[in-house]
């Protein structure tokens, strides 16, 4: 099958999840997949030093702020994101412990429906990425970058 299917305990099914990062508008930036029995975030540093830049030099420089769930909170996350002086905007997991530090992440849903309209297109606007028929992760891989193209072609146009 490949190296980026894997057993999804959760759904019991086999299958690859989808890593992305989108600039404010919800166009994608950056897309990377991984086996379905892989935390989430574990692709999150991949997938920020995978955005590509003018002439090889990476985008990361260019970012201000970064949204999202609660899966990513994580203590190398929040280290990796701070030495690059980028505004860590991920909730904590227990509430309890940072109160202080959620009052400022009140508006976090607001801002992170960008991520989550983007992947609702993704799996809405074409079929063969709702539901993966491919074998092949490249084959997957390849109709998540052509909807990306319809996406850029929508936004252009």
């Amino acid at each position: 099958m490949g190296d980026k299917i894997g057993y999804d305990g959760f759904k019991k099914i086999l299958g690859t999840k989808i890593h992305a990062a989108v600039d404010g508008t919800g166009l994608p930036i950056s897309i990377r997949a991984s086996p379905a029995n892989f935390h989430d975030s574990t692709k999150f540093i991949d997938v920020l030093e995978n955005i590509p830049g003018p002439a090889g030099d990476g985008l990361i420089r260019q970012i201000i702020s970064v949204y999202a769930d609660r899966g990513y909170d994580a203590a190398y996350i929040r280290d990796y994101l701070g030495c690059h002086g980028i505004d860590c905007c991920i909730p904590y997991k227990n509430i309890s412990k940072n109160v202080a530090q959620n009052r400022n992440q009140r508006h976090h849903g607001k801002t992170r429906f960008v991520i989550e309209r983007f992947l609702a297109w993704l799996k809405c606007g074409l079929y063969g990425t709702a539901v993966r028929y491919e074998g092949n992760c490249d084959n997957c891989l390849g109709f998540v970058y052509l909807a990306c193209i319809m996406m850029y072609w929508r936004a252009l146009g």
